[in-house]
């Protein structure tokens, strides 16, 4: 295998995160006010938690990250968080999920399993994401619908 010579950081774009974090803001401000005008109507408090849990999913959903190094992969800032050793890879597999068949690769190791979704990234760095994969793991640990969706993705884009 050969070595992964920098950490490679991988983000949802600059553009949304900072998106993301302005609007978390702004739900902040709006789950206030909603608490102060509680008076008005006992029914605005569920309005409030709407804009609190919808704050909370917008500054979660911008600081998830994902990092290849020499030594593991990390899946930061989520519910479940990975620290995955390549040594504990079991199989690695991709499919196209949702309406515009967006692929969607999934690492098994031990007794648990990692997604990373093309969604999230920008298509380069999804390429990155792979190239790296397919760099540090043995092929045999590649199903062949991995192999074939991976050849339909290299001729489309």
């Amino acid at each position: 295998m050969p070595p992964i010579y920098t950490t490679e950081r991988f983000r949802i774009p600059d553009f949304f995160r900072m998106m993301c974090f302005v609007l978390s803001v702004v739900m902040l401000i709006m789950a206030g006010y909603t608490m102060s005008v509680i008076h008005v109507s006992p029914v605005l408090i569920f309005v409030a938690i709407i804009f609190l849990f919808l704050a909370w999913s917008m500054f979660t959903y911008a600081r998830q990250e994902l990092i290849l190094s020499d030594t593991s992969i990390i899946f930061k800032q989520v519910w479940k968080p990975h620290d995955i050793d390549w040594q504990t890879i079991t199989k690695v597999d991709m499919a196209e999920v949702g309406k515009y068949d967006d692929p969607q690769t999934t690492i098994y190791y031990l007794d648990r399993k990692l997604k990373i979704a093309h969604s999230m990234f920008l298509r380069r760095q999804y390429k990155e994401i792979l190239l790296l994969l397919e760099m540090k793991l043995p092929p045999e640990l590649f199903t062949a619908k991995y192999l074939q969706l991976r050849e339909k993705l290299a001729k489309k884009w």
